[in-house]
């Protein structure tokens, strides 16, 4: 075994003292759970299992192996240092990029003012010319393209950005009631129903949260929602049960619910939105009988165990 002594520094050293009696208390009602005062191999391990795990995830990210030859490295070199196409130099090119966006935005605009102001019926925009419409075919990119992101790197999200988010969340949300009681017709909201809404936000969702809880390669990262999350959850579930409710016992005609049965709201919500969100992750951890988890747990055995054997290495 290769011997390396690393400095630690002091907020380090606390950090690492942080994990392990975090750990410890995890643990405190396993059998094998270790007691009394944080020695340095307890240190040493914990080090050697976060290390060990960003290595893994760094060479995963890379696309190779656990602890791979140095043929394979050479060779992932190799491939790396090739010379890329013309088409992925101008895509690195930030002047590139920027321009291609004025263009784009120029072209949208002129498209924008000749399908509805001008003659080019080509573009289909007349006949689309309500909020709705745009809704309908914008919801689902945006969605997908921003709110996983939020979702995996939040801590990376600052304080007045997520003022900005907040806020553009509450004028929509105005704009939608403006649009139901003034009412505006070129929103096309006075018309849409409460079940025309789940339709039209029930895929987008279903697939951001797909998205966010899906981690490298694919692997389902299942947590436990924190208290404010739960709130959410439970306040929607309730509000959807009180529309049920009032929908078919008390002909709510707004809610759209009448005449829609069972097989309806299995097709809009099983599928869509219960299957991947819920049920995907917890299948797949029992077909696979959690194997990611007994991977992760192998991969810290030697780490601990050869902590053990170092002893203090910790300066």
């Amino acid at each position: 075994m290769t011997v390396l002594t690393l400095p630690i520094a002091p907020d380090e050293f606390l950090g690492l003292s942080a994990l392990v009696e975090l750990g410890r208390t995890a643990d405190a009602d396993h059998p094998s759970a270790t007691a009394g005062a944080i020695t340095d191999a307890d240190i040493v391990g914990q080090a050697r299992a976060l290390m060990r795990s960003a290595l893994a995830d760094k060479l995963t990210a890379a696309n190779l192996s656990w602890a791979p030859s140095a043929d394979a490295v050479k060779e992932h070199a190799a491939e790396a240092t090739e010379p890329t196409g013309r088409l992925h130099k101008f895509a690195d090119n930030a002047t590139v990029r920027r321009d291609a966006s004025y263009v784009l935005v120029a072209a949208g605009l002129a498209t924008l003012v000749g399908g509805y102001a001008g003659p080019w019926k080509w573009t289909g925009f007349e006949a689309n010319g309500q909020v709705w419409d745009w809704l309908n075919l914008l919801l689902l990119p945006v969605v997908l393209g921003t709110i996983p992101l939020w979702i995996q790197h939040r801590e990376y999200i600052g304080k007045s950005r997520r003022i900005i988010h907040g806020a553009f969340i509450v004028a929509f949300t105005g704009f939608v009631l403006a649009g139901y009681l003034v009412p505006v017709s070129w929103t096309g909201f006075s018309g849409q129903t409460l079940w025309n809404w789940i339709e039209l936000l029930v895929l987008p969702a279903a697939l951001a949260i797909t998205a966010a809880l899906a981690g490298r390669g694919g692997r389902y990262q299942v947590r436990l929602l924190r208290p404010y999350e739960r709130g959410m959850v439970i306040a929607l579930v309730a509000g959807w049960i009180v529309t049920v409710i009032g929908g078919y016992a008390l002909r709510w005609t707004w809610t759209g619910y009448p005449g829609n049965t069972l097989w309806d709201w299995l097709q809009m919500l099983l599928v869509p939105l219960v299957f991947p969100t819920i049920l995907l992750p917890f299948l797949l951890i029992w077909i696979s009988g959690d194997a990611a988890k007994r991977a992760a747990m192998a991969h810290e055995a030697p780490a601990v165990a050869s902590a053990a054997a170092m002893g203090g290495t910790t300066s």
